[in-house]
Formats: structure tokens, sequence, C-alpha cells
């Protein structure tokens, strides 16, 4: 029985947002909460894992890439997904990529995507690093049974706003740190490794 809550509307649902929008104190946005499947998409560094767990929700079943091509192999080999990845009330499928040109591939995850979100399953489906390809997968579910999301660093303000948060949580002052909101490129893990190194710094002196 689903656990989805409300009237899904009968049409798309693409997002673009920060990590940050979504991991703070605010409930997710009601038609990504309303849709059984949700395509993650973002470059590295983004907050793609952070926020895939935030959209599956309590205690998903994981399965990255490697976990993936062995439910792949098993599928071709059995003629079925296990009951348990087909039934599980959430699932989150890590690190889906290099799907172009595999068609068998594509159909498989496709069925296994059309069956769980006819059912009101959760399941999240997260880009990996080599490419966008699972796109591929949009088609496979009906278009008011899916949501997808893309995930951009934040801009201007945003980027002060994280740049602040990190030194305070380091103790490092915002002053010493200011050149991070400009830096290039910028992603999270740049500028905590950046305010780590002054935090660091000021520990040694």
């Amino acid at each position: 029985m689903s656990d989805l809550p409300g009237h899904t509307p009968c049409v798309p649902a693409h997002l673009t947002r920060t990590a940050g929008e979504f991991l703070g104190r605010r409930p997710l946005p009601r038609i990504i909460a309303s849709r059984s499947v949700v395509f993650l998409l973002g470059p590295e560094g983004s907050g793609k894992s952070s926020v895939a767990v935030r959209l599956a929700g309590p205690e998903p079943m994981v399965l990255d890439g490697p976990g993936l091509r062995a439910l792949l192999v098993a599928r071709a080999r059995n003629g079925r997904f296990s009951a348990g990845v087909e039934q599980a009330p959430r699932l989150l499928l890590d690190d889906v990529d290099c799907l172009f040109g595999r068609e068998g591939a594509v159909r498989l995850l496709g069925v296994l995507l059309k069956d769980r979100s006819a059912a009101g399953r959760r399941t999240v489906v997260v880009q990996g690093p080599a490419d966008d390809s699972l796109v591929l997968l949009y088609p496979t579910v009906a278009p008011e049974l899916r949501a997808s999301v893309l995930l951009r660093f934040p801009v201007g303000r945003g980027r002060r706003l994280f740049v602040q948060r990190e030194c305070s949580r380091l103790g490092v002052p915002f002053s010493a740190a200011r050149e991070c909101v400009t830096m290039a490129p910028w992603t999270y893990s740049s500028v905590r490794a950046a305010v780590e190194a002054l935090a660091g710094g000021a520990s040694a002196g």
C-alpha cells in the first residue's frame, strides 16, 4: 500500500534547487512528496547523496552502481526482480549512469520503475558520475507519477551564507575566509576544505 501523501496532479514536475533547500527543516515540496518516482540530477559535489536520502524517506533500500549491475544480471538470469526490491516501500538507486546504448538495461530498469510507481512505492533514481543517461528512464514512468530534481550550487548570498555557516562550525572568522565566497570552481567540498585548512592553520599557530 502506498505511503505517498495526497492527490497527485496530472502534470510533469521539474524543480531546480540547491541541496540546502531540501536539507533544511521545511517539508519537501508537495509536488515532490506526492510522486512515486523522483529522478535526481546535478553536478558532482552538489549534494545529491544527502538529498537523495531525504527524498527517499526513512530507511530506504539502497543500491549503488555495483549493486545495481548485480541486480540487472540477476533479473536477466531469473526472469524477474527479487521480491525485496520490487516491494521495498522506499528504494534508492544511486550512481545510475552509462545507460546510453544499453537498451536492455533501460528496458529492465523501466519495468521496475513502472511496476513500483503503479503500486505507489517510492523510488529515487540518482545520476551517476559518468553521464546523465538516467533521463532515458523518464518515459518508462507516467508523467503524473514522476518528478525530476536538478541540484545546483548556490550563488550570491547563498554562497556567502554557506561559507559563514562553515566558519561558525569551525570557529574561523568570516573575514579570514571571505575569498571562499568567490572561489572557482565553487563546490561545497572545496569550501569545506578551504575553511578546514584555515581552522587547522589557526590551531597550529
